[in-house]
């Protein structure tokens, strides 16, 4: 006998939700806290489904089991990019009757997800692997963050922006506890740095330049960061080997700081360094031997186009060469070379920035268009992020061993946070 026909959708709201046990209403949002574990979401809808129509519509990243013909349950992992979701239509399995439109939103505010990928990872996602990494965690984090090179902790901090009352703090991803360190306080900040140290002590630079051990205890300040630049620090980059740290702030005639970080001694080198625009700031990279130090330097702050890239001994002070042509900003790949950014003037959204790599002599040795440039610790990799039109971001991972590009085009919802020492790659 055929089976009745539908006599008009039911609403949504008939279906019944539950997210980790908690009654959920249909529409109106859920707030979550993070707790490491998963995030379960049971619907008991209340006649026997179609259960291949429904499924078209919920998303693939959950584990889907049926408890009977009316509840479908989904779990989640915690670390999942998008816990939210809707559902137009549910059809009974007789199709005796259809239940209208229903959401699921859920939401874990102030938070962010930490991946560490593989690289494998990374190319599984272009041929629709998954999005999340294998080692994931979901923290609390507010302010700019840092993960520690072997991805066990991270520093958030407030970052150069108007100061707020919110100390640095640690987290150890593995249990997202989370902790202010004790010194500096938030009345230090904003902060220009906050990373570990190749010796694996932790450096952060505010107002004064603090280094304590590892984990941000007995942090202690060494120097006077604005007193050396002669204002508030925007930049500070730690040379290769870890003993000094460069600083730049806004100063009126342009120098720079270098403060040895065994004892706080500071030198001050006259370059001129001086910013390109009244928001920009000034970008430095050092040498492998820490025998030299490369920045920004314009003449006016008409933009990056007049700007040229100033190479001082650091030893002496001097300037031993300029390159002319325009930079944006400067940093130094792990095999020695400088990166020089420059842009290209392309027109458009999905403009493509133009990096020259080359020594410190000034010779140029490769070029590359995309958005930013990475290189992996070993040297194998270079991590390319690519801007595009509607919004659209990814990345693009080049092997320089075997040349490997083409289907190695990605996109995920974070940004790019560091190269870890064993070769994973952090977003979040």
């Amino acid at each position: 006998m055929a089976s009745a026909a539908p006599t008009g959708p039911l609403p949504g709201s008939a279906v019944r939700i539950t997210v980790n046990g908690a009654p959920y209403t249909d529409g109106t949002g859920f707030t979550l806290t993070p707790t490491g574990g998963s995030v379960t979401i049971v619907m008991t809808f209340p006649f026997a489904v179609d259960r291949a129509f429904l499924e078209t519509w919920l998303p693939k990243t959950a584990a889907l089991t049926w408890t009977d013909d009316r509840t479908v349950r989904l779990v989640f992992a915690e670390a999942n990019e998008n816990l939210s979701f809707k559902v137009p239509e549910t059809r009974a399995a007789d199709n005796s009757a259809v239940l209208g439109l229903f959401t699921v939103h859920l939401d874990f505010p102030a938070t962010r997800v930490v991946g560490e990928f593989t690289v494998d990872e990374l190319y599984a996602i272009a041929t629709g692997g998954s999005r999340t990494a294998a080692t994931s965690f979901r923290i609390g984090s507010a302010g700019a963050l840092t993960v520690s090179p072997d991805g066990r902790h991270a520093i958030t901090y407030q970052a150069i922006a108007p100061p707020s009352a919110v100390a640095p703090a640690m987290i150890e991803l593995a249990t997202r506890a989370s902790a202010p360190l004790a010194q500096p306080t938030a009345a230090d900040g904003p902060f220009a740095f906050a990373d570990w140290l190749p010796d694996g002590r932790l450096l952060i630079v505010g107002r004064n330049v603090w280094v304590g051990d590892g984990v941000g205890s007995a942090m202690r300040s060494i120097a006077d960061a604005s007193g050396a630049v002669g204002g508030l620090p925007w930049t500070a980059v730690p040379n290769p080997a870890g003993d000094r740290v460069a600083l730049w702030g806004y100063n009126a005639d342009g120098h720079i700081a270098v403060v040895d970080l065994s004892d706080g001694a500071v030198t001050r080198m006259a370059g001129p360094f001086r910013r390109y625009g009244a928001d920009a700031r000034v970008s430095l990279a050092w040498s492998r031997d820490g025998k030299l130090l490369a920045g920004i330097d314009s003449d006016s702050e008409a933009g990056a186009a007049k700007a040229r890239v100033r190479i001082v001994d650091v030893a002496t002070g001097q300037t031993v060469r300029t390159i002319e042509g325009g930079v944006l900003y400067v940093s130094s790949f792990p095999t020695g070379e400088l990166l020089v950014v420059r842009d290209p003037g392309e027109p458009g959204a999905g403009a493509q920035l133009l990096g020259l790599v080359m020594g410190f002599d000034g010779a140029e040795h490769q070029r590359y268009r995309g958005g930013g440039w990475y290189m992996s610790p070993d040297a194998r990799y270079i991590l390319q992020p690519q801007a595009g039109g509607a919004g659209y971001s990814g990345f693009t991972l080049i092997d320089l061993v075997t040349g490997r590009t083409a289907g190695a085009g990605f996109g995920l919802s974070g940004a790019f946070g560091r190269w870890l020492a064993d070769g994973r790659l952090v977003f979040y």
